[in-house]
């Protein structure tokens, strides 16, 4: 039986810039699929984190893949859904969850990724009967905003919405509490950090920044945090 040839898979990441490490962990999944079928065929090019290298990587890309995957970031992914509506190609976004990606150039983008609105469905949903005051600590950004104000819509508990930069200045509301967090990697860190540094710590803690690997080099012994999946 003759073997039908793989698709050339093409992958605009962040092999450099501020989303290196999350590009690079997603450029050593691939790696690693390609490892496990045999014949498969990958091209990566770097984006350098910044939308006009992703359009270069694109450009690059387009003649010589037969099936195009977005970038990493909400922030490239939209301009990510731009280039493939210009180009009346199909991309394929596992790295972009912001709400609003996943509605941009219809018939130009699929996504896979839960919406950022809806990160926090599996964490809050038992807690649905918890009377435990909720803090949800939001960072900047279009994307923290919508992982927290989909949190904030979905809980069954007394919520106080606050902003990273402003957890210092305030006091917990007490011995038993729930916090989610949902900055930047780094603002993630942070906040945990101080969460756990209290004289009463959160009961419960989830952090975006948890479902990622290199989390447990940043935060000391980080079993009991609660990350997010979003594949």
């Amino acid at each position: 039986m003759r073997r039908v040839a793989l698709p050339v898979i093409g992958a605009p990441l962040s092999l450099s810039g501020r989303y290196a490490p999350f590009g690079s962990a997603i450029a050593d999944g691939l790696a690693t699929w390609q490892q496990l079928e045999p014949g498969a065929r990958l091209v990566i090019e770097d984006d350098a984190s910044e939308p006009d290298g992703l359009a270069r990587a694109v450009r690059r890309l387009a003649g010589r893949c037969d099936l195009l995957l977005g970038p990493y970031s909400t922030r490239l992914m939209r301009a990510a859904a731009s280039l493939a509506a210009a180009g009346d190609r199909v991309l394929w976004n596992h790295g972009g969850a912001g709400d609003d990606v996943q509605a941009l150039a219809p018939g130009h983008v699929v996504s896979t990724l839960t919406p950022a609105s809806r990160y926090a469905e599996p964490f809050l949903a038992p807690l649905a009967h918890d009377r435990r005051p909720l803090w949800i600590a939001a960072g900047s950004g279009a994307f923290s905003r919508q992982v927290s104000e989909g949190a904030a819509a979905r809980a069954g508990q007394p919520v106080v919405r606050v902003r990273h930069e402003e957890l210092a200045a305030r006091e917990p509301p007490g011995p038993d509490w729930v916090l989610l967090t949902s900055g930047t990697f780094e603002e993630d860190v942070a906040t945990v950090r101080w969460a756990r540094g209290l004289a009463h710590p959160p009961g419960t803690l989830c952090a975006v920044a948890a479902g990622i690997r290199r989390f447990a080099d940043h935060v000391p012994d980080p079993a009991g945090i609660l990350g997010v999946a979003q594949w």
